[in-house]
């Protein structure tokens, strides 16, 4: 099967789990036997002092709240996967609530909540230099502390930083994408870095489109406004 790292799991109407409903999930790692992945649409606003006490944690120390650690991954390689390794299962659940009010283009603003499963912060961001994994062309993920406080503190471009994610054993997830519960659509840095509230909107038509040009046999349009 072809990997899908760098794909966005767009919710159907038909999942409607809280966490789920309406949401965007950035794909940052599979293989044969599980997938990690993150919320982009869920955001929060912790006050500034949470934030730095959320960055000054020691990266990839936390271990899952919910689910369990994957079959034969509980050593060192699986503590330095992006985000960790879990076993996939969707967990029901709210996301935190908000905390405060965001400044705009502040790191404030720019904190989501990624799933359930808890893990290191990560960052997404469009910079090689912060990074230690590519997932989609142009789209980078951090999780070593020089690399988020470089981000927070320099704001060199437009950046997410995540807590928390989603993990599936990877028959779970295709049989979610039999069932269909979610579209697959590719990351590009214009949608991954789509304000909030108009990521699921834009993306629904697009995956929409999609569907319908394969089931009536005409090129692809994503990509484009969406069919007529």
């Amino acid at each position: 099967m072809e990997s899908l790292t760098g794909n966005l799991l767009v919710a159907s109407s038909l999942a409607t789990d809280p966490i789920l409903s309406r949401g965007v999930c950035l794909l940052v790692h599979d293989d044969q036997e599980s997938v990690i992945g993150v919320m982009l649409n869920r955001p929060m606003h912790p006050n500034p002092q949470a934030l730095m006490a959320m960055l000054g944690e020691p990266m990839g120390s936390s271990t899952p709240e919910t689910g369990t650690a994957a079959p034969g991954k509980q050593d060192e390689e699986s503590k330095s996967r992006l985000p960790g390794s879990v076993q996939g299962q969707t967990v029901q659940g709210q996301p935190p609530a908000s905390q405060g009010p965001a400044t705009p283009y502040s790191p404030v603003g720019m904190v989501h909540f990624g799933g359930p499963l808890s893990g290191p912060v990560v960052a997404i961001h469009q910079l090689s230099e912060y990074a230690e994994a590519e997932t989609g062309h142009g789209i980078y993920v951090a999780a070593q502390k020089q690399h988020l406080e470089g981000l927070v503190n320099k704001q060199p471009g437009p950046y997410r930083l995540i807590i928390g994610h989603l993990g599936w054993e990877t028959e779970r997830l295709n049989a979610e994408l039999e069932a269909g519960l979610w579209h697959i659509v590719p990351a590009t840095a214009d949608v991954v870095f789509e304000n909030a509230d108009e990521m699921w909107p834009r993306l629904i038509r697009r995956a929409t489109s999609r569907s319908v040009a394969r089931w009536i046999g005409i090129p692809d349009m994503a990509g484009k406004a969406e069919l007529n």
